[in-house]
């Protein structure tokens, strides 16, 4: 395959999907309300209500282990009240993009395995937030399903690179993100932290999508782009050199997280990860 450079190659990716997909029109109305510092909750329950799967795919999640309220709830206004606006928003964007991008077509690529990878990096990162602190746990679930966008956008435009960027990961023992700079020029994290900024995403999602792989680029919050990289080696995936990538030990240490910690985290993790994959993932 011919080496592909420049920004201009990234941004034409992203053009060329943005074409095909948007911001899911219930999450803009949702933002919208939330933005008005006059409205209600009830106001944000009612437009969850408009969508019949999505009310009942909140409710599922709400009542499962992931949240684990001590009270059943049981609609979707109470959702509101426990798990709060901004939380629910992020929850309704992740499972609203994840039904979009699903809508493109991936030819030999398995889009089931590229989900589970992304839910379980978003819940771990969920958990990682928790024990550390210093940053919003739900939004960094968020980052965790967003972090990996820029594969689709890749390889929904090029099986050519699937396959090239497969062989060399195999054949070489690389990281997918190296086999795709050496491919290319740049690697899944630009293009979907172009994707991030497209839509009008927080800034703070755009950069630790960029530096889920290189946490020392990041400019903001470096402990926030240690967690997600450290949930994104802990969370099942495809990539053969991931369980062996010497930046795992590194991040434990630098977040400061014991081996006890950890081994709670884990198990946690992958119990919440079981509960919600078939309700978010349908």
């Amino acid at each position: 395959m011919v080496k592909a450079a420049g920004k201009a190659t990234q941004q034409s990716l992203v053009d060329n999907v943005l074409q095909l997909i948007s911001l899911p029109e219930i999450y803009l109305r949702l933002q919208q309300v939330i933005d008005d510092p006059n409205h209600t909750r009830d106001q944000v329950a009612a437009i969850i209500a408009c969508d019949p799967s999505l009310s009942v795919r909140v409710l599922r999640i709400a009542n499962s282990s992931y949240y684990s309220f001590p009270s059943e709830i049981e609609t979707v206004a109470a959702a509101v009240s426990v798990i709060g606006e901004l939380d629910l928003r992020n929850l309704v964007l992740a499972t609203s993009v994840i039904g979009s991008m699903n809508e493109l077509d991936y030819e030999g690529f398995d889009i089931d395995e590229f989900w589970l990878h992304s839910l379980g990096c978003g819940i771990y990162a969920r958990q990682i937030a928790g024990s550390v602190g210093g940053f919003n746990p739900e939004t960094m679930f968020l980052a965790g399903i967003l972090h990996d966008l820029g594969i689709l956008v890749l390889y929904q435009q090029d099986t050519e690179l699937a396959d090239a960027g497969a062989r060399q990961i195999a054949e070489n023992h690389q990281l997918r993100d190296q086999a795709e700079r050496e491919l290319l020029g740049f690697d899944h994290a630009e293009v979907g932290a172009l994707l991030i900024e497209s839509w009008g995403l927080p800034g703070e999602l755009r950069e630790l999508t960029l530096c889920h792989h290189q946490y020392q680029l990041a400019r903001q919050d470096k402990s926030a782009a240690q967690m997600l990289a450290l949930a994104n080696l802990l969370a099942p995936g495809e990539d053969p050199t991931q369980d062996s990538d010497p930046r795992l030990t590194t991040l434990i240490e630098q977040l400061g997280l014991s081996p006890e910690t950890m081994a709670e985290l884990v198990e946690v993790s992958e119990q919440q990860t079981a509960a919600v994959k078939n309700i978010i993932l349908g």
